[in-house]
């Protein structure tokens, strides 16, 4: 039988994917398997409070996988940046203001732009872990942290090098305006569920994205920045508290520690809506949560 969570048009069986609902399964076992939101048809309202129930259903896997990508960046990122961070409250503020010293803007440029590619590395490792929780669970498998680190850290050079082509892509939009730019991030907004799920390499997960996306892109789009605009209003509101310390010169260390604390949350959210984002179009597309239905039942029938 068909492998449910390969492409249609898939021509190899990578034994990394999620099983198929075949062999036996003890019945308490499946009953503890979580459950965040049905698989079905979502609208964008769906994607968004199943990015927080997926939170919700497995709270210490969620946080062990961002915690294991997310604390060593931000701690990076941190020691990276200490001298501006430093820089800040009525200290820095005069500092500032009395320094013309230009010599350190090449190197915080670099240094910004390595800090951004990492990022979005990190954010497509986090995705590929919780991509494959959540593949294991709709097939009825239980999955534990361990396993989504497993599953995306195998597919870590291709998420990487998917990474690194899609922004050559997408650069040229984004010096044109945010506009162009935010057009093409659709575009590929599924890539690395793609990758991790059907098991693709950087070139294949992008096309797939591509295909995927194109039959919905008006909803992809607006999924994708509502999305953005739901992140970015969970860090303010759990990283505010920074704000009442901004005014010391150690400020920035409490800003650092809410930064991070607050990124254990909204990005295994972008993750787990981005997830939901390819769930729902390869069932509007492909029938995948017929492919399961028909799959338990073979089970069950055997």
């Amino acid at each position: 039988m068909t492998h449910p969570w390969l492409a249609p048009d898939a021509r190899a069986f990578d034994d990394t994917l999620p099983a198929a609902p075949l062999e036996s399964v003890d019945d308490a076992v499946a009953a503890d398997v979580p459950t965040p939101v049905p698989l079905r048809p979502m609208t964008v309202a769906d994607i968004l409070d199943g990015g927080i129930a997926v939170l919700k259903a497995a709270p210490r896997s969620v946080l062990v996988i961002a915690a294991t990508f997310v604390l060593p960046y931000e701690l990076v990122a941190a020691w990276v940046q200490r001298d501006t961070l430093a820089d800040r409250g009525l200290a820095g503020a005069f500092t500032a203001a009395t320094s013309n010293s230009d010599s350190n803007n090449v190197n915080f440029t670099i240094a910004s732009f390595v800090l951004i590619a990492v990022a979005g590395v990190v954010l497509s490792l986090v995705t590929g872990a919780i991509a494959h929780l959540l593949s294991a669970w709709f097939a009825d498998r239980p999955a534990s942290a361990v396993d989504g680190l497993r599953a995306s850290l195998r597919r870590a050079p291709a998420l990487a090098g998917a990474w690194i082509i899609v922004h050559l892509v997408e650069y040229p939009a984004a010096v044109a305006g945010l506009v162009p730019g935010v057009l093409f991030m659709a575009m590929f907004l599924v890539t690395a569920p793609a990758i991790v799920i059907e098991g693709l390499g950087p070139w294949a997960g992008i096309r797939r994205s591509w295909r995927l996306v194109r039959t919905r892109y008006g909803a992809v789009l607006g999924a994708g920045v509502l999305i953005a605009i739901v992140s970015f209003a969970l860090s303010i509101a759990l990283s505010g508290l920074s704000l009442a310390f901004s005014f010391f010169s150690w400020g920035w260390i409490i800003d650092v520690i809410c930064r991070g604390a607050s990124s254990l949350v909204t990005v295994p959210f972008v993750a787990a809506a981005t997830t939901l984002v390819y769930l729902d179009l390869r069932i509007r597309a492909e029938g995948l949560d017929l492919e399961l239905d028909i799959a338990e039942h073979f089970h069950r029938g055997a």
